[in-house]
């Protein structure tokens, strides 16, 4: 009788760890729609939004209208600028998500999100450092060196309205995975500091120069992100156009290559549009 039920026992044993053994491990998705505008699916189906831009976009392969409502959780505008914030009001409208963002910038969205059928209190709004959880996703804003003024339109002055300090974001998944978005900054010390502190796994830092990092800066701020950081093991560049690139704006390419001149161990992962990629920790 004992050796019978020890081997039930031993048999489920076996069941369960092959169970275990075959079980997919928790991954999050990630595709790009071109200049900053990312779309995260987390590991629970949380969808996230960063800096949505489709009007305009030459590379975002969708409309306003593809948006129906329960399609985006989350929505994180990084600055006031028309490729930054993109058209995150009208889509948080359109889907009933919510928008994380700086006070200032968030205020201004709060006063155009009826316009478009939605409610001022779809606007989340915080600072630098301040958190914002979505099921068992925290986003917490990190500060970025880098404009934030607010048009209207094509004949409105870029900063018309303040729209606060600029940010970046530090995402952390359900299974401990940890990406921060850089957002438009310029080199700064802060990215060690956010290196040491976060200890990200993934990286997204812009490389479009002029108005931001140029691709050596970024491939720099890297390298910063690694101080005291033995998780980095993944960049990707963004604030990149496909089409309709202007001359000054640099290429993955360039940054790719800038990466092995300062021989960082790190993998460059540089984004097809519309192609959904797999990152883990």
């Amino acid at each position: 009788m004992f050796k019978r039920i020890l081997g039930r026992l031993s048999l489920v044993c076996a069941v369960l760890l092959a169970l275990v053994i075959a079980a997919p491990a928790s991954a999050v998705e990630m595709t790009f729609y071109g200049n900053q505008h990312f779309k995260f699916v987390s590991d629970e189906g949380k969808v996230i939004l960063i800096n949505p831009w489709v009007k305009g976009n030459k590379d975002a392969p969708m409309t306003l209208e593809s948006y129906k409502e329960g399609d985006v959780d989350l929505i994180l505008a990084t600055a006031g600028h028309g490729d930054d914030q993109g058209n995150a009001v009208e889509i948080a409208a359109r889907t009933g998500a919510t928008i994380f963002t700086v006070a200032e910038l968030g205020g201004w969205m709060q006063s155009q999100i009826e316009k478009f059928g939605g409610s001022k209190k779809q606007i989340y709004r915080g600072a630098i450092g301040g958190r914002y959880k979505v099921g068992n996703v925290t986003v917490q804003l990190i500060q970025a060196a880098h404009g934030t003024g607010i048009s209207t339109g094509k004949d409105d002055h870029p900063a018309s309205y303040y729209g606060g300090p600029a940010s970046g974001s530090v995402i952390t998944f359900e299974d401990g995975l940890t990406v921060l978005m850089a957002g438009s900054t310029g080199l700064s010390m802060e990215l060690q500091l956010f290196g040491m502190r976060f200890q990200p796994h993934v990286a997204l830092v812009p490389i479009a120069g002029r108005f931001m990092m140029h691709p050596d800066d970024a491939a720099f701020a890297t390298k910063l992100l690694m101080t005291d950081n033995p998780n980095l093991k993944t960049v990707v560049p963004q604030h990149f156009r496909v089409k309709g690139r202007p001359p000054w704006m640099g290429t993955p390419a360039e940054f790719e290559a800038e990466i092995k001149k300062l021989g960082i161990n790190v993998n460059v992962l540089s984004p097809v549009v519309g192609k959904a990629y797999t990152l883990s920790k």
